[in-house]
């Protein structure tokens, strides 16, 4: 259970992880060229944490194609003028790196996790990581899917966007449900 237990936190750990992965990408309004800076930027800050990252992040990889999309919608839905007042992008347009505190609004939240998974099957790629851990089985497994929902993930992400750095930790106790056996 102590290990079931673990890859609970873990997922939660994953989640958080990639809401701020992904919210290091957001670009704004400047011009056209400047947007395609700003995309490109956000979308190689994407792909450098990945590469860089250990344990649970690295289990998502998001990948180039994806990494430009969320970059480019970012840019296309928010601009780079909302994307530098919440800190993604510095004042001459470069990525921030390792942006851990992002606290945009409800709406702009809501926007960016449109985009997120519009660019990126985040509910096949937990359920992927999940099952890559090898611990769990496909009872827990069952249970697990239940509990991350699109719906589900997608209040999580709003919510990291939103500042809210926690919001993963909501999703421990249906899992710990999954693994005592209680939430299937």
């Amino acid at each position: 259970m102590t290990t079931i237990r673990a890859k609970t936190i873990l997922a939660a750990g994953v989640l958080a992880g990639l809401g701020l992965v992904t919210g290091a990408c957001a670009g704004s309004g400047g011009g056209a060229d400047d947007d395609a800076k700003a995309a490109t930027e956000i979308s190689d800050a994407i792909v450098t944490q990945q590469k860089s990252a250990q344990g649970p992040a690295a289990l998502l990889a998001i990948k180039r194609k994806d990494a430009d999309c969320v970059g480019k919608g970012l840019v296309d839905e928010l601009g780079t003028d909302k994307l530098k007042k919440y800190g993604v992008l510095t004042s001459d347009g470069k990525a921030k790196k390792g942006v851990t505190d992002v606290k945009m609004s409800s709406a702009d939240a809501a926007t960016a996790t449109d985009v997120l998974f519009g660019c990126v099957d985040v509910e096949s790629r937990v359920e992927k990581a999940m099952a890559k851990s090898g611990t769990i089985t496909p009872q827990l497994r069952t249970c697990v899917n239940k509990v991350m929902t699109e719906k589900t993930l997608r209040s999580v992400f709003s919510d990291v966007f939103r500042g809210r750095q926690d919001a993963p930790q909501r999703l421990v106790g249906p899992l710990t449900q999954c693994a005592v056996g209680n939430g299937g």
